[in-house]
């Protein structure tokens, strides 16, 4: 009389396959250490004529603001322990301008008339912008520029010169022209960190 028991071979042995674990992928990326902003007032006095003919009514100003050089600055103190930090960015540029302007070349008793004329000319400046974290800031980290534009702007003109005779009261022209600029400067400070992906 034969028993339904399930066969099992003696010799065989059961076999644990261990998988191997994938190595982990790391990421190097810049992180976000802190943010700066800073309004800088810029002024120049800049003389129209010569070399152009003087100013008699400004058309229009265009203007781009450009950074040329900055560095980091780092102020923490490794024998301090605080819950916020600050460091500071010292920033040099220049404000490209140009100006288009109406000149007077012809006049009568009433009116006045001459060509359309423009001035373009570089201003320099330097300023610093101060970043604050919640962690210290190292001069090996990296500076990026977010922003740098003329927020606000006013131009007074200086220098008149006599009116030409049988010429308007009004006919004024002006030889210097005295530029008061609000530069407005945004960045953030980063730092190249190694991040685990799953």
């Amino acid at each position: 009389m034969y028993c339904n028991k399930p066969y099992s071979n003696p010799y065989s042995k059961e076999v644990s396959i261990k998988h191997t674990p994938e190595p982990k992928r790391i990421l190097q990326v810049p992180v976000i250490k802190g943010f700066g902003e800073k309004e800088e007032l810029v002024v120049s006095q800049i003389t129209i004529a010569p070399p152009n003919p003087p100013i008699f009514r400004i058309i229009s100003i265009d203007k781009e603001v450009v950074i040329t050089n900055f560095k980091l600055v780092s102020i923490y103190d490794a024998h301090e322990c605080k819950s916020s930090y600050k460091a500071k960015v010292i920033i040099d540029g220049f404000i490209d301008k140009n100006i288009l302007y109406k000149t007077i070349t012809e006049s009568t008793g009433q009116a006045v008339g001459g060509p359309v004329f423009q001035f373009t000319t570089r201003i320099n400046f330097a300023t610093f912008v101060e970043v604050k974290s919640k962690e210290p800031i190292y001069k090996t980290d990296q500076v990026e520029i977010l922003s740098a534009f003329v927020e606000g702007e006013k131009e007074e003109l200086l220098d008149p010169n006599d009116v030409a005779i049988g010429a308007p009261d009004f006919a004024v022209t002006y030889n210097t022209l005295l530029e008061k600029m609000i530069v407005k400067i945004k960045l953030k400070v980063t730092r190249l960190e190694h991040v685990p992906v799953k």
